[in-house]
């Protein structure tokens, strides 16, 4: 009898353990998905940035480039929290899923900041 539940706790465990780990995919897929569409609107306002810079000169065209290079960074480093997203455990996945959440937030706001 005791073998019989040990057995039966040891499955359950197994298949909870299993279902977390199906949903943490596919939350992660949302995510990347979601996060991926953001940065394509970024993308497209960056080149609104960029027609901006032309459009400037002396410190105020120096200090936007400066801004711009900025941005392309966090760009750079929006994708790279993205696909490091993809290893989170099951501990960590809520933390991870949030900066990267509040990390394009950011993003668009600044860019957004740098057009008006």
């Amino acid at each position: 009898m005791y073998t019989k539940l040990l057995l039966t706790t040891m499955l359950t465990l197994a298949t909870a353990l299993s279902f977390a780990s199906v949903d943490m995919k596919k939350q992660y897929k949302e995510l990347k998905y979601s996060t991926e569409k953001k940065m394509e609107k970024i993308d497209e306002k960056l080149e609104k940035v960029g027609d901006k810079i032309s459009d400037l000169s002396g410190d105020a065209k120096e200090k936007m480039k400066e801004e711009y290079g900025d941005m392309l960074e966090m760009k750079d480093e929006l994708r790279d929290q993205l696909a490091d997203a993809g290893d989170a455990t099951e501990d960590t996945w809520a933390s991870a899923k949030d900066r990267i959440e509040d990390y394009a937030d950011d993003l668009e706001s600044r860019v957004d900041k740098a057009i008006n």
